[in-house]
Parts: structure tokens; sequence; C-alpha cells
């Protein structure tokens, strides 16, 4: 079976140097290898596929075969790391917290520790409240899509 540390040491290889970084990595016993790859910018397809070209290339399907998958989170996927909430400063997402309490708003700022959200309270949303939330009470985070303008 192909081991999560060799991957792992491939993405490091080419990982290194650029505003990309690994989200998650599995091997599954079939040798499924799964990859979730971030950028503190953005993330093409093009970009996923040079990093898949590249694990290929660096893994030999005559010793050991294996099907390869390399995708970014995507906007339905929760943050995994502090890294991609930083990602998001400026921008709304959405948390449910330990004692499941959902909350959103606009990421004001983010900390090793905590996150500051600019939440809409009061009628329809016209009055602003700052929160601050520690990581330790965060269940879930993640984006909120929106389609208005």
């Amino acid at each position: 079976m192909i081991s999560e540390k060799r991957v792992e040491d491939i993405l490091d290889e080419i990982l290194q140097g650029t505003d990309r970084f690994l989200v998650s990595l599995s091997v599954s016993k079939g040798n499924l290898i799964n990859v979730f790859v971030d950028s503190d910018t953005n993330i093409t397809i093009g970009e996923c596929a040079e990093i898949s070209r590249f694990i290929e290339s660096e893994l030999d399907r005559e010793v050991e075969d294996f099907e390869l998958r390399v995708s970014s989170p995507g906007l339905d996927h929760p943050f995994k790391m502090l890294r991609q909430y930083k990602k998001y400063v400026g921008r709304e997402i959405a948390i449910i917290t330990v004692d499941d309490k959902k909350h959103s708003g606009v990421l004001i700022s983010v900390t090793e520790n905590d996150i500051e959200l600019e939440e809409k309270k009061g009628k329809k949303g016209k009055e602003k409240m700052t929160a601050k939330y520690l990581f330790n009470d965060i269940k879930e985070g993640k984006p909120v899509i929106s389609f208005k303008k």
C-alpha cells in the first residue's frame, strides 16, 4: 500500500515556494489517493491537474497500482485549517459552535486562537455587531455562497 507519508513528501516538493497548501490527504486500502489542495489566493483546475501529474510521475504504477484524485476543497467543504480562514478575511462565512448555534457574518480578523465576525442583528439585519469566537468553540466553519450583488 502507498503510504500517506510518501504522498505528503511528494506534495511538499511541488507545493514548496508557492501559496498552495495541503488541506487533507487520505490513502485507502485499495490505493485510492484523495488530495485536497488550496491556495491563499485561488486554485485553478489547471493547477490541480499539474499537481496530479507530478504525483503520478513520482509513483510507479508498475510497482503498485493506484487511483488519484486531486481537487480543491470547494465551497461546500468545511474549513480544516487556520490558513483557510485567513483566505476569507473580508468575506462572509458561517460557523457552527460546539453548542450547535449558527452564526454568520463578514470575517473581520483571524488570529492563532480566534476569529472575529461582523454579524447582522436586529430587525432586517440593519444593526451590526462584532463577536469573537475561539477556535476551540467552533465545530465547523465554511464560506457563505451568495448570488446577490
